[in-house]
């Protein structure tokens, strides 16, 4: 029994192997966290172009009334006013000017 305790003693050639290995994993895991931070980067700027798109979006429409033999019909529209809003004095306790924001 003491031979085999002392033999397993000494054997030390997994060390190595599984040094190997908890370095590859080191590296990968850091790999990844760098690479998941540069998607991430991306992905906000999609969605801040996106937002951005969807605020110039301009809705005005119109259109004009028709008339037949015994029936008309009156036109409509809608005109879409820009409006530009500046969050940073929206924010309860600003002390900056109000524009667009409502109280």
């Amino acid at each position: 029994m003491r031979s085999v305790l002392l033999r397993l003693w000494r054997d030390d050639s997994g060390a190595l192997l599984s040094f190997e290995w908890i370095l590859l994993a080191t590296i990968l895991v850091l790999a990844m966290v760098v690479g998941l931070k540069s998607v991430q980067q991306a992905v906000l700027n999609e969605f801040e172009d996106l937002a951005g798109a969807i605020g110039e979006i301009n809705q005005t429409y119109n259109y004009g009334g028709a008339s037949g033999c015994c029936a008309s019909v009156g036109g409509s529209l809608f005109t879409d006013v820009g409006r530009t809003y500046n969050v940073d004095s929206c924010v309860p306790g600003g002390h900056a000017t109000t524009v667009g924001c409502q109280e």
